[in-house]
């Protein structure tokens, strides 16, 4: 058979009974094609949208610092050896739980009422979620922490709670904060609650820098 265009025979075929393949397919699989990339873009666009603000903000607060200032307000730290080991055997149980990648066990008094202060830094994705194991650590024999509740946090952000909890007979204040960059829980001693809040937010302002 000779091609209709005057090619050799065998390559080409023609049949004018035979109708012509219709293009539909390739269409078809072209705009299946389109829509994919359009769901992906859209996907990408989607994910940059939620999860974008809370990488720029742990981005943001990767650099935070904890320093350890001698005074805060009418907090004095005490540098006693008996002070440093009972804060050291806190800070450890919560750097543990929290994976912190540094960490600071500090102890101050104002002469009425003590501070056994925690504070680290990490990235944390979920700050309520790091806090929460952190009052798990320090109460563990204690029945947890009972009315916590958020305490408004500041320009530092982040999430902040308090609460109380009872440790040999003795009832304790608790507070802490945890933001993408750092994490701290102080156990109050002869103060109520509600002054407890108060000074959680005197003792992070001071121990926690942001370069």
């Amino acid at each position: 058979m000779v091609d209709p265009d005057g090619g050799p025979a065998g390559l080409y075929t023609y049949d004018e009974d035979e109708p012509e393949e219709a293009p539909a397919p390739r269409i078809r699989l072209k705009r299946v094609a389109i829509i994919s990339g359009s769901i992906a873009a859209a996907a990408l666009l989607i994910s940059g949208v939620i999860y974008g603000p809370t990488v720029f903000r742990v981005l943001g607060q990767s650099d935070t610092e904890i320093k350890s200032p001698a005074k805060v307000g009418n907090f004095t730290l005490d540098t006693s050896a008996g002070a440093k080991d009972t804060a050291e055997y806190i800070r450890d149980a919560i750097a543990t739980k929290v994976n912190l990648d540094t960490s600071y066990g500090l102890i101050y008094h104002d002469g009425k009422s003590d501070a056994i202060l925690v504070a680290g830094t990490a990235r944390i994705w979920k700050p309520a979620d790091a806090l929460k194991s952190a009052f798990d650590v320090v109460t563990d024999d204690s029945g947890g922490v009972r009315d916590v509740h958020d305490v408004d946090a500041d320009s530092l952000g982040g999430t902040v709670r308090c609460g109380a909890t009872k440790v040999d007979d003795a009832d304790l204040s608790v507070c802490g904060w945890a933001d993408n960059g750092s994490l701290g829980v102080a156990l109050f001693s002869s103060r109520s609650v509600a002054d407890s809040a108060k000074s959680i937010l005197d003792l992070r302002s001071a121990v926690e820098h942001r370069s």
